[in-house]
């Protein structure tokens, strides 16, 4: 097999795994390849145990947050503006990735660590927003993007059987998150 077909492969187990696991967060190994249109053997050549699947999937899901961070124009509008886009691109993604928080993502120090990184500029744009008066300026950016996380997180689970689509999560969680740190005449 060429490098291409493998990674090919890999990307193709990837997104069958985000779409399998977003549909039934229990599904097996087996169902995973059986989406992917792949063999076990192919699965497992890849991806050991289900472990390392979904460690990979956290990698993948770090990529698309920082690229879905990037893609918001943070520095478009006021800090708010560039806030709600954030918030709206990384609920997007929150129900391809729901299983990974189902299986407690957000419980690991280093995914913690690494997605801190990731929200990372979104300190600078509350920073911003805070010297335009529009963001509380007694609240440290790091609470105010780490509340911002933790409520993006709670949204997305919260999500699963209630019928809550990405833009109501993305509502609820600029909605909850703007009356706690916009500043008051």
């Amino acid at each position: 097999m060429s490098r291409s077909d493998a990674e090919r492969n890999r990307r193709t187990l990837l997104e069958a795994a985000a779409d399998a696991l977003a549909r039934s967060p229990g599904a097996s190994m087996a169902q995973v390849a059986q989406a992917a249109g792949l063999a076990r053997a192919t699965l497992y050549r890849h991806f050991s145990s289900r472990q390392e699947l979904l460690a990979a999937m956290r990698a993948e899901a770090l990529v698309r947050a920082a690229d879905a961070i990037a893609g918001s124009r943070l520095d478009e509008g006021t800090a708010l503006e560039g806030l709600r886009r954030a918030v709206e691109a990384l609920a997007s993604l929150g129900v391809r990735f729901r299983a990974l928080l189902l299986e407690g993502a957000d419980l690991d120090a280093t995914f913690l660590q690494q997605r801190a990184e990731v929200l990372a500029p979104l300190k600078a744009v509350v920073r911003r927003g805070q010297e335009a008066g529009l963001i509380r300026s007694d609240l440290p950016p790091e609470w105010v993007v780490t509340a911002m996380a933790s409520m993006l997180v709670a949204g997305v689970r919260a999500s699963a059987g209630r019928g809550f689509d990405d833009s109501r999560v993305a509502d609820l969680v600029f909605g909850t998150l703007t009356s706690g740190i916009t500043a008051r005449p």
